[in-house]
């Protein structure tokens, strides 16, 4: 652009404020409302990113204290590494009614509030190597519910025990 047109349409913008037909009004009006209208979005999306946080890291830690829980410490001096994988299961499900205040449909309520559903697709638990892995989707609404439904943030979360020795990795 050059800088005729562009001091152009600066002059342009001062006649249309100057202008006392009300074009002025009409303007800040449109330009208020983009403004609040980011603001919105914006607000919204650091909303689900921060309750997508909150809830991978609380669920990664509850992976992570099933399996070292439900290891076997029979095996472990002998250098075995086994899971079991019943009580392995049984600790998460409790972690997650009991530490994350989930209802028996996996619902998270703040108060009497609805705030997010866990939608468990699939739970994957292996005895040796110790591993439990966990995927599924964190269901949630949106202040755009309207246009868009409802919110699904996917995720992995996994946890394995290793053995560790004066060396490195066995």
């Amino acid at each position: 652009m050059s800088a005729g047109k562009e001091g152009n349409t600066v002059g342009n913008v001062k006649n249309m404020l100057k202008n006392r037909r009300g074009d002025a009004f009409v303007f800040l009006l449109i330009l208020i409302f983009f403004i609040l209208t980011l603001a919105a979005i914006l607000m919204e999306y650091f909303r689900m990113e921060s309750l997508y946080q909150q809830a991978e890291y609380v669920l990664q830690r509850g992976v992570n204290s099933a399996v070292e829980y439900a290891m076997r410490d029979e095996y472990r001096r002998d250098g075995y590494l086994l899971l079991d994988t019943e009580e392995a299961q049984t600790q998460l499900y409790e972690y997650l009614h009991d530490s994350m205040g989930l209802d028996a449909e996996l619902n998270k309520y703040a108060g009497t509030q609805w705030n997010y559903r866990l939608e468990i697709k699939e739970l994957l638990v292996t005895e040796s190597p110790p591993r439990l892995t966990l995927t599924g989707e964190i269901v949630s609404r949106s202040v755009f519910s309207f246009l868009t439904g409802e919110v699904r943030l996917p995720f992995t979360i996994s946890s394995v025990n290793t053995q560790t020795t004066e060396g490195g990795l066995e």
